[in-house]
């Protein structure tokens, strides 16, 4: 039986570009604070430099999924 190999799954903040100048996924990333976006870059033959043009750049708020613990105190009991 041969092994098998793993097929890596691509990360949520990754760019992928062709050779042909096509990328996924086409309506780009969306960066948290202190993210990093990472591009996985095909060259077609004779080329090695990759221009990438900044195109609208937006912000926005997303609901938080985990809750976040902000460092604040809780007192319980009377005075």
């Amino acid at each position: 039986m041969a092994a098998e190999r793993a097929i890596p799954i691509a990360d949520s903040n990754t760019i992928t570009i062709n050779a042909d100048g096509t990328y996924t996924p086409p309506a780009g990333v969306s960066i948290n604070p202190g993210g990093v976006v990472k591009f996985e870059v095909s060259y077609p033959a004779g080329k090695n430099t990759c221009y990438i043009p900044i195109g609208p750049i937006t912000f926005g708020s997303e609901k938080k999924k985990t809750p976040v613990n902000t460092g604040g105190t809780v007192k319980v009991g009377s005075h």
